[in-house]
């Protein structure tokens, strides 16, 4: 029988692991390949390779985040088609300190106000869908029940906002609306997003825009699904996470685990952190070589990986 040397196999071990990605935006390049198969048609996986880049690059925090949880929420967004931390408002991906899991920083999914009317609207079955502020002074009326109306004048006199309304009309006929205060708001708010008050929070960007997307998906529950809507209102302010290291696909290792069952520390900014929303040029949209050719080159040598 042949002996086998325990020296060698430290040696293998190491081997095998020094070709293994170390940063998460090697495990981004890396990872080209499942990125391409996730996506839809409406986003090239050079565009979202690159965002995801820029993001970690502009985010120390969120470049500090498990590669499980980071990978698992970029993954969703691409599978959705949505873009991550971009001026767009589709998706973010959010650094939070989960003090059940030793404390470590992970990468929480947050669905963006866009995302979900982009979502809904891919469907087919929408004439119209939106979700609108009333601030006072405003002309505002509406009335549930067997003759449900809603009626809403702006007066432009003010920016305090008093409540957020969200709508949708079928192709079909078929309309629903639901009308939320904004303290029933910011109620949810505190209640359902431990990160809110985190630097980094969508509701500290654009709290309007969070709170559209609170009412929207309130009255989405009386509305014709699709298994991406589903999945993206599943996954909203989750951490997801992925075996990245996973011999078969990687899109079939996702678990959720939502906002109410982690205990929150939210991520403190440094003098270094830089804004991670970003909006790219002209020439950066026209030119993604760069990425292509770390995109191709992942592609060529994925088998050298060992994962």
């Amino acid at each position: 029988m042949a002996k086998v040397d325990g020296s060698d196999m430290t040696n293998k071990q190491a081997i095998t692991q020094a070709k293994q990605p170390q940063s998460l935006q090697q495990w981004v390049v890396a990872m080209s390949a499942q990125i391409k198969n996730a996506l839809p048609a409406t986003i090239t996986p050079e565009r979202m390779t690159r965002i995801a880049l820029t993001a970690l690059n502009t985010n120390k925090t969120l470049a500090s985040c498990t590669k499980d949880s980071f990978l698992g929420s970029l993954l969703t967004a691409a599978q959705l088609g949505l873009e991550i931390n971009t001026p767009l408002g589709q998706a973010y991906l959010i650094p939070r300190r989960n003090n059940r899991n030793g404390g470590v920083w992970e990468a929480q999914f947050q669905l963006g106000y866009q995302g979900l009317l982009e979502l809904c609207y891919r469907t087919g079955q929408y004439k119209r869908i939106v979700a609108r502020v009333v601030y006072e002074g405003d002309f505002f009326e509406y009335e549930y029940g067997l003759n449900e109306r809603l009626s809403h004048k702006p007066s432009n006199q003010s920016k305090s906002p008093v409540a957020v309304y969200g709508l949708y009309e079928l192709k079909n006929g078929a309309s629903a609306f639901e009308v939320m205060t904004w303290k029933d708001v910011m109620a949810h708010k505190d209640k359902f997003s431990q990160s809110a008050n985190a630097s980094q929070s969508p509701w500290k960007l654009d709290a309007e825009a969070m709170a559209k997307k609170t009412v929207l998906k309130k009255v989405l529950k009386y509305a014709p699904k699709t298994v991406e809507v589903a999945q993206a209102l599943e996954g909203d302010s989750s951490i997801i996470t992925a075996n990245a290291e996973s011999k078969s696909n990687v899109m079939d290792t996702l678990s959720y685990t939502h906002e109410s069952q982690l205990i929150d520390v939210p991520p403190t900014p440094t003098t270094q952190e830089v804004p991670q929303t970003y909006e790219a040029s002209d020439d950066e949209r026209d030119d993604d070589d760069d990425v292509a050719e770390a995109f191709n080159s992942v592609q060529n040598d994925e088998g050298d990986l060992n994962y």
